[in-house]
């Protein structure tokens, strides 16, 4: 029998490997000091800095991209008034002190990303051929032309893989905003997978539940052990009833067809409401009080007055080089 100790190893190895889709994403990643997350109607940026040979947060900040900036969306370029959010980008890099350009992460919106389940049968071998039989797979499944698509996965061994697919011309928006200002995407995500690195260190055993509750939508993501059992994301479903009835439909899927039993852990990002009403809107359906991601954790620090849930993705990019 594994001792407590060896468990947790296993979990925390699972866990990477969940990630390890990024080291295969939209870019090569490096793993940057500043993070910008794009989030429906803001843009976040944290700023690391280091302190006596180890790691603590420069600046967090949070600016409000104005309406008619920004349209989230899977199938069609994202940015509405590239000047405006330029306007709002270059702001909030600034205000975290991020003023000399170079590599910075990039975390997009949740529905600028389909994230899908795959069955890894039949994905052994070249890598090159594998992502042919992943978007073979797909193509029927999505709403534009896969070939036109960035692709990435979790390439672990298990019975199904997670697969990321993002239309080139969504990312490369993005990515240019950045680039017209004198910046590199060092490593583009996406919010919900860069969120879930952030209770890597918190991991226990059984079936976990992450919320990430923002403007425009709200993402489950299911987890047992280290291994993913589903994922969805739904734009448009943000009220707090709203909310509520999606989660107890994604508890009874993981009831009825995961073999699911009680939850071991929620854990929440609420950008979209404050905090306090999300956790009391999702307790009485899941059956327990979910806690609130706490970026500053992984950096020794409590809770901060700085705007945590507002900034919790590009905190989770930025302190992956603290783990």
């Amino acid at each position: 029998m594994r001792d407590k100790r060896g468990r947790h190893a296993d979990l925390r190895v699972g866990f990477a490997r969940l990630r390890r889709w990024l080291s295969r994403t939209l870019l090569e990643p490096d793993y940057p000091l500043v993070a910008v997350e794009v989030r429906p109607r803001a843009i976040a940026a944290v700023r690391l800095v280091r302190e006596g040979g180890r790691l603590a947060l420069g600046a967090a900040t949070a600016v409000a991209l104005p309406d008619g900036v920004l349209d989230v969306s899977l199938t069609r370029p994202n940015i509405v008034d590239p000047e405006g959010f330029s306007a709002a980008l270059r702001t909030a890099l600034e205000r975290a002190g991020a003023l000399s350009g170079g590599a910075v992460s990039l975390v997009l919106p949740d529905p600028t990303v389909r994230l899908a389940l795959v069955s890894a049968e039949g994905l052994k071998g070249r890598r090159r051929e594998a992502e042919e039989t992943i978007r073979f797979r797909l193509h029927k499944a999505l709403p534009f032309d896969v070939r036109a698509a960035r692709l990435a996965w979790d390439g672990a061994p298990d019975a199904k893989v997670l697969v990321a697919v993002a239309l080139s011309e969504v990312v490369g928006g993005y990515e240019e905003a950045l680039e017209a200002l004198g910046y590199r995407p060092g490593l583009v995500e996406v919010s919900t997978l860069a969120l879930a690195s952030l209770g890597e260190a918190e991991t226990g055993e059984g079936d976990r539940l992450l919320v990430n509750w923002d403007d425009t939508y709200v993402s489950f993501l299911l987890l047992r052990g280290s291994k993913p059992l589903l994922v969805r994301t739904l734009p448009g479903e943000t009220g707090t009833r709203s909310v509520a009835r999606q989660a107890a439909s994604t508890l009874q899927f993981h009831r009825d067809r995961l073999g699911g039993e009680s939850l071991t852990d929620v854990l929440v990002r609420s950008a979209a409401i404050a905090p306090e009403e999300a956790v009391a809107a999702l307790t009485p359906v899941l059956g327990r009080e979910p806690r609130l991601l706490r970026p500053w954790a992984a950096l020794g620090e409590g809770e901060s007055d700085l705007p945590e849930q507002a900034v919790a993705g590009a905190a989770a990019s930025a302190l992956r080089r603290v783990a």
